[in-house]
C-alpha cells in the first residue's frame, strides 16, 4: 500500500492515550494511531490477529477491541449486498464478496468476545464498560 506523509493536529488527550497504549504493548504512538485509523477507514487486517494473542494485549488495547466496527465502507458494501440479495439481483461474485466480508464480521466478533473474556477475568466489570444495566 502507498503512502502518504501528512502532518495532523489531533487533541492533546488523543495523543496522550495513543502513547499510553504505545508504552504499554512497546510500540510507537504513531503505530498506535494508524491502527486505529486504519479500523476506521483502512483495509479488513484483523483477520490475521487470532483470540489466543489477545491475552498479550494491554486493558486499553482489548477495550479498543471491544468497540472496533467494520470499516465504514466495508460495512456500507455488506449492507448492500446484502440488499441486493434479498432482492435476488446478486451476481456469484457478488456472493463470493459478501461471503467474505461477513467472515470477517464473524472474526470480528469472535475477536469481540474474546476481548470481553479477558477483561472480564482480569476483574473488570464487563456490564459497565457497556453501559448495559443501569
Amino acid at each position: 500500500m502507498a503512502e502518504a506523509t501528512v502532518e495532523l493536529k489531533v487533541p492533546a488527550a488523543i495523543y496522550e492515550r495513543a502513547e499510553a497504549i504505545a508504552r504499554e504493548s512497546d510500540r510507537s504512538a504513531e503505530s498506535v494511531m494508524l491502527d486505529g485509523l486504519s479500523l476506521l477507514f483502512g483495509e479488513l487486517t484483523d483477520m490475521e490477529l487470532e483470540p489466543e494473542a489477545l491475552q498479550d494485549f494491554a486493558d486499553e488495547q482489548l477495550l479498543a477491541v471491544v468497540h472496533q466496527r467494520l470499516a465504514w465502507p466495508h460495512n456500507t458494501r455488506l449492507r448492500e449486498l446484502m440488499q441486493l440479495g434479498q432482492l435476488g439481483q446478486v451476481t456469484e461474485e457478488e456472493v463470493v464478496e459478501m461471503e467474505d466480508l461477513v467472515a470477517k464480521f464473524d472474526h470480528q466478533v469472535l475477536l469481540r468476545s474474546e476481548a470481553l473474556l479477558q477483561l472480564k477475568r482480569r476483574g473488570h466489570d464487563i456490564d459497565k464498560l457497556l453501559k448495559l444495566g443501569a
